[in-house]
């Protein structure tokens, strides 16, 4: 018996496909490439937002108040045991073309992208704080 309860609360956290991500901070930094290291990160500000992902974990959707963003999922970047901890990473391309690093961050409650185009000094990390995921 216990064991069934376990599996049905550990279950949950596994799973990634259908879940969504209700965000209330944002914040961005940007890549030095001398230091190799995030810096000049604003303060996080609020900004609601949702991320929800689809069941075979092809797409997801970012709806914002002012917009609705698709991003198309081009590869997986996650291991059993990152995925076990509830890490999910992917190589994606969104609705207008631009290609990004995202990562799912249930132990940590974040959502975090990673801007891959231009040149290595034009990266930026855009950083979401989880409110609730469901």
């Amino acid at each position: 018996m216990k064991k069934i309860l376990l599996l049905l609360f550990v279950t949950p956290i596994i799973c990634f496909s259908q879940t969504s991500f209700s965000c209330n901070l944002k914040e961005q930094c940007d890549w030095n490439q001398y230091t190799e290291s995030w810096e000049t990160c604003a303060d996080a500000y609020e900004n609601n937002s949702l991320f929800e992902m689809n069941k075979n974990e092809t797409m997801f959707v970012h709806t914002t108040e002012t917009r609705k963003s698709t991003y198309y999922v081009k590869k997986s970047r996650y291991t059993q045991e990152e995925q076990e901890e509830g890490f999910f990473a992917y190589d994606v391309v969104s609705d207008v073309g631009n290609k990004y690093y995202f990562i799912f961050d249930m132990t940590n409650k974040e959502v975090k992208s990673i801007s891959i185009t231009g040149d290595e000094d034009e990266w930026y990390l855009t950083r979401w704080y989880v409110k609730s995921i469901f």
